[in-house]
């Protein structure tokens, strides 16, 4: 990689992983935080930032950073809020090579694969860093279900994401910890079984368990006491050989796992290592049609399996 890559990354909470990331390899970056009230793009989304859905203002984003915008990126990375993902990936792939959509991707399935007919030159793809974890061939072979069950895990103590804020407002996140978690599970369950495009759920579920006002302390952000709290707290979907568990307040031990019958494997957070790797590939793959071909169906699957909990 050279200095003339150009990476465009919006939302700069989590958006500081990819900044490190790219300054590292050298490139371009550019990052816009929707969230700074100082800054010029927060006039152009106006209440996207605000919890609030204002579709005369989703439909008027793209019209307005066609007017601030008329550089090409090489790679661009959407890490706001749930609710924005769409309108603004669909703007960014006017002016990406290849655009990266944090999950849980988009509201739906239909929406998800209307993002990529209206974009077929751009390569998108829901961020599934999961997957680029070096110890993923150990795994896979430890999670063959002809040994048995394999449990995959994201269970929390006690770490409900901003209380009140859009994390728990399910018209703004399209639902709660099993948009939030559960498709890193699935995207692991694809690594695990090679017959992931067949399988479909045995038997799922998602709960709410908790009201706002139980919530009076988290691990993961401030309460807002005057928010809204009306989203799935707890996800199980059993595929029969493969059981995935999330939950955002189990007031127990952390479990944040895949057991197979012969060994478990700690989770935890992310290795920035995985992230790398997961945009080199993407990088080095950019031409292969095969590839975002995979990616393609392995979304359109997550996003189905989400659709239909």
């Amino acid at each position: 990689m050279h200095s003339s890559n150009k990476a465009l990354i919006i939302g700069t909470g989590f958006g500081s992983l990819y900044k490190s990331i790219y300054e590292g390899m050298g490139w371009e970056v550019t990052t816009i935080d929707i969230a700074d009230p100082k800054s010029d793009y927060k006039t152009v989304v106006g209440s996207l930032v605000n919890d609030r859905y204002d579709k005369t203002e989703l439909k008027n984003v793209r019209i307005k950073i066609d007017e601030m915008w008329n550089t090409k990126w090489d790679t661009c990375h959407i890490t706001t809020p749930n609710y924005t993902h769409y309108e603004l990936a669909d703007t960014c792939a006017m002016y990406s090579d290849i655009v990266f959509v944090e999950k849980p991707g988009v509201s739906s399935m239909m929406m998800w694969s209307q993002l990529l007919a209206d974009h077929p030159d751009t390569r998108i793809m829901m961020v599934k860093n999961n997957q680029y974890r070096s110890n993923i061939p150990e795994m896979a072979k430890a999670a063959d279900p002809k040994k048995g069950v394999t449990r995959i895990n994201w269970i929390n103590d006690n770490r409900v994401p901003k209380p009140g804020s859009w994390f728990t407002n399910k018209k703004l996140a399209f639902g709660g910890v099993s948009r939030d978690l559960m498709p890193h599970l699935l995207s692991l369950y694809q690594m695990f079984e090679p017959d992931w495009r067949t399988t479909k759920p045995k038997w799922a579920k998602k709960e709410q368990r908790w009201k706002l006002e139980d919530l009076t302390d988290s691990d993961y952000g401030d309460v807002d006491p005057n928010g809204v709290y009306n989203v799935d707290d707890f996800c199980y979907i059993d595929f029969g050989d493969f059981q995935l568990q999330t939950d955002w307040r189990s007031l127990d031990t952390d479990d944040i796992a895949v057991h197979t019958q012969t060994k478990s494997f700690e989770l935890g957070l992310c290795p920035e290592s995985a992230y790398k790797e997961m945009i080199k590939t993407a990088l080095f793959e950019k031409s292969n049609d095969k590839y975002w071909q995979q990616q393609m169906e392995m979304d359109l699957w997550i996003h189905q399996i989400l659709d239909n909990l």
